[in-house]
């Protein structure tokens, strides 16, 4: 029984104290997580609303709905959403298909004065003459607003039309909005579940071209495809939820067995003190009678009381111990028992929490750690300098041409020549380098007690490596080549404004040709 001794009891309860706590902080961290993600979700559905807003009257209202909805954090509920979405759908199928004239005269007058430019001037000014009366010249602000832009912002111009005999369909370009899409996707931790609907969202919206009504139906989609990602990860959320109450649960039950094994214990060594006692009492009592008795008939019979109420209580005594030693065999065996299915579900929930740690910390396509990691890991490297003053270096890589590889060969191409980018570095990178994916195409690398000089002539070695490497494409050769921006982290710089320096860096070596470091 000294294994329910107080020293192992305390011991045995800090353990599994201790373990409790460690999976209510992975719960904490992972309930965080979650929330981070529904920040971004909230942020992303609010800006798209505005993106489009003030694009059509008839549905201004009911996007500034959906916006107020989603922005007060107690009514954010699937159910809700769902619904949201599925009014925002019918009221775009039935919106009224009318011809609005405009009366332009102060949305031009407007213009004049915010363009200096004199050609641009006069061009506005032949615009809205060429309107005068006739209503009929430009009869929707679309057409209006095209004009105005061939005027105001050619690089924002339609890239394409095609026209039938019936019907002009205007392909608007939209590349803008998609990447900030993409980035969105590749910031968030998609579950391996949506791996499949997601790569293919992202297919779509890195094709070349893409009418306003693909780019509607691509916009549906994946806000549906991010419900339901919200839906799972609250499901995962409540499993965590339950499992954590039910260890709870089974420790308290641990903690009910040991306290009653205790007294078990407690019982057991009282009742022998009793005996003891009793045993003691009696032999006492009869050293104390023989002395008085004057008569051996009288001695006799006193020695046999003595002994009747002796084994009467050792007895006693046993018959309480063997109920004990039942009862606290069985408490053994359950607890026991508990114990070991604890150990298993433990062991399975750490799996499953080093698998949603993995994925919340690494980038599904490449296998390294994605930007959640980076930030981390910056964070690390930055106290490390304050403490030994030791030199830190970011440099921030980016894929040359990525977007024309994506286009003109497709996005699983593009993947693939991420993957044989990455391939390359990891076998060219020190020990000590922390590499990550940030989104897209861009890298980050810290380089841990290195000036920016030396990493110059590190990062410089990696390029020329890159540049030495071809992807196959369906036959055809594709060279790759990065451009890199470095700085080193200087007295009272912070994250971003270390991270501003390296991509300015970054876009220097861009514009000075492409395949260059640069550093600032």
């Amino acid at each position: 029984m000294s294994f329910f001794n107080k020293q192992n009891n305390e011991d045995s309860g800090e353990q599994w104290r201790k373990k409790y706590l460690d999976l209510f902080d992975e719960q904490n961290k992972i309930e965080y997580t979650q929330q981070e993600k529904e920040k971004v979700l909230r942020q992303f559905i609010i800006q798209l609303s505005i993106l489009h807003e003030g694009l059509d009257k008839y549905l201004d209202p009911i996007l500034t709905h959906v916006r107020n909805h989603v922005k007060n954090e107690l009514e954010l509920e699937p159910i809700a959403l769902k619904s949201e979405l599925k009014m925002f759908t019918e009221s775009i199928k039935n919106m009224p298909q009318k011809k609005e004239t405009l009366k332009a005269d102060l949305l031009f007058d407007f213009l004049v004065k915010q363009h200096m430019d004199p050609s641009q001037k006069n061009a506005l000014r032949e615009l809205q003459k060429s309107l005068g009366n006739d209503e009929s010249t430009i009869e929707q602000s679309t057409d209006l607003f095209i004009e105005i832009l061939k005027i105001t912002e050619p690089e924002l111009l339609p890239t394409e039309r095609v026209e039938s005999e019936d019907e002009e369909i205007i392909y608007i370009d939209v590349n803008i909005v998609c990447e900030q899409i993409l980035e969105y996707l590749s910031i968030l931790g998609i579950p391996e579940v949506f791996g499949g609907e997601v790569d293919l969202i992202k297919e779509t919206l890195s094709s070349p071209q893409k009418s306003a009504a693909d780019f509607e139906k691509i916009l549906i989609e994946l806000v549906s495809i991010l419900l339901r990602i919200k839906e799972f990860s609250e499901v995962e959320q409540k499993d965590i939820d339950q499992f954590l109450f039910h260890v709870a649960t089974k420790l308290s039950e641990l903690n009910t067995i040991v306290t009653q094994t205790n007294l078990l214990a407690a019982t057991s060594a009282k009742n022998r003190n009793k005996l003891d006692q009793s045993v003691f009492t009696q032999i006492r009592d009869l050293q104390t009678q023989a002395v008085k008795m004057e008569s051996l008939d009288s001695l006799k019979e006193n020695i046999n009381q003595c002994f009747k109420v002796i084994t009467s209580d050792i007895k006693t005594n046993y018959q309480n111990e063997k109920e004990a030693q039942s009862q606290f065999q069985n408490n053994m065996t359950e607890l026991i028992n508990k114990i070991i299915k604890i150990e298993l579900e433990s062991e399975s929930l750490k799996m499953e929490l080093k698998v949603v740690h993995t994925q919340l910390m690494n980038d599904t396509l490449t296998g390294l750690p994605n930007r959640n990691a980076y930030n981390v890991r910056f964070k690390e490297e930055i106290a490390r300098y304050k403490r030994f003053q030791l030199p830190l270096t970011l440099a921030i890589l980016d894929v040359d041409h990525f977007k024309k590889v994506n286009d003109t060969y497709g996005h699983q191409s593009g993947d693939k020549v991420l993957i044989l980018l990455v391939k390359q570095l990891e076998s060219n990178i020190r020990d000590t380098d922390f590499i990550a994916r940030f989104s897209g195409e861009k890298f980050v690398i810290l380089l841990s007690n290195t000036d920016k000089n030396s990493a110059l002539f590190l990062v410089d070695q990696w390029r020329e490596v890159i540049a030495k490497t071809e992807c196959n494409m369906n036959g055809t050769v594709v060279p790759i080549t990065i451009s890199i921006g470095l700085t080193e982290f200087i007295e009272n710089d912070t994250e971003e404004t270390t991270f501003e320096r390296a991509d300015k860096a970054l876009h220097e070596a861009k514009n000075k040709g492409r395949n260059l470091c640069s550093v600032l």
